[in-house]
């Protein structure tokens, strides 16, 4: 069967248009294009679009789609999809990573619409490029979680899967992070990297505590990843394990179920987490 060429379908397209992460330079080619030839671009914010499109004259017309408006944008944005074709950008890199690019995508009738994506910059991709150990298997947490118990559960997943660790960050959150990966994970390095393309771009690799005094005056957007964590799960403290089973039993887990769960991160045999539980909580022993 030969390969269907998208391009030359009559069906409206929606291109998911990949821009600079910093240094206007990088964008593609294609990407320049394609940003002529649509009839309409959604963009996260129109502001930065627009230096894009002046710095490349580039005269399309843009419309806001963004975390606050997805919701009452997407119906205005499909009805345009009926007559037009559309590029969708974030403010940065690659929609649909870390922004409401994909609630458009997948309001989307594909039967309607041809979804076309023009690669390009990542923020996510080059600071794993850069990392100093193998990066060829990573989980990615999109922006890194406020709460301890969700930091936790990120950790857990990152050490029960032997991978490092993607996220982003604002410098608002950038030292409360580090501070919590310190009291966790205090001998385990990570990478990052700040501004990255741009004129200050500026890069890290050491312990979380090591961090904290490099970036004493955290400026710009920050992309870390956290090296594979080489010590025991067995060995995670006690209050990071009772923030667990909270969290377990807050999502309706029954006590040995949450023994599972936790057996399954930790290795512990699924008689000593449910020792750990009943220790924990006396109570849970007329739970099951």
């Amino acid at each position: 069967m030969p390969v269907q060429n998208f391009e030359s379908v009559s069906l409206s397209i929606l291109y998911i248009v990949a821009t600079p992460i910093g240094n206007l330079e990088d964008v593609s080619t294609r990407a320049i294009q394609t940003l002529r030839s649509v009839d309409l671009i959604a963009s996260e914010d129109t502001r930065i679009t627009r230096k894009l499109l002046f710095h490349y004259d580039i005269k399309t017309r843009t419309i806001s789609f963004n975390r606050v408006n997805a919701k009452q944008r997407i119906p205005t944005l499909l009805k345009h999809l009926e007559s037009m074709n559309l590029a969708l950008t974030s403010d940065a890199g690659t929609p649909g990573i870390s922004d409401p690019g994909h609630e458009l995508i997948t309001a989307i009738d594909q039967t309607m619409t041809q979804v076309i994506p023009i690669p390009g910059p990542s923020a996510l991709t080059a600071v794993l490029s850069a990392a100093p150990f193998p990066t060829d298997r990573f989980y990615f947490n999109g922006f890194a979680p406020r709460k301890e118990v969700e930091i936790d559960q990120m950790i857990n997943i990152g050490r029960t899967l032997g991978v490092p660790i993607a996220m982003f960050e604002s410098p608002r959150r950038i030292i409360a992070l580090l501070t919590s990966l310190e009291r966790k994970i205090p001998d385990t390095n990570i990478f990052i990297m700040r501004e990255i393309t741009k004129k200050f771009e500026d890069s890290f690799y050491g312990t979380p505590a090591a961090a904290k005094n490099y970036f004493l005056e955290p400026r710009g957007e920050f992309s870390i990843v956290v090296a594979p964590i080489s010590e025991s799960p067995s060995t995670l403290d006690h209050d990071a394990i009772e923030r667990l089973v909270h969290s377990l039993e807050d999502s309706g887990l029954k006590p040995r179920e949450i023994a599972k769960s936790i057996s399954s991160i930790t290795r512990m045999s699924n008689s000593e987490a449910y020792k750990m539980i009943i220790e924990l909580k006396p109570e849970a022993r007329d739970e099951d």
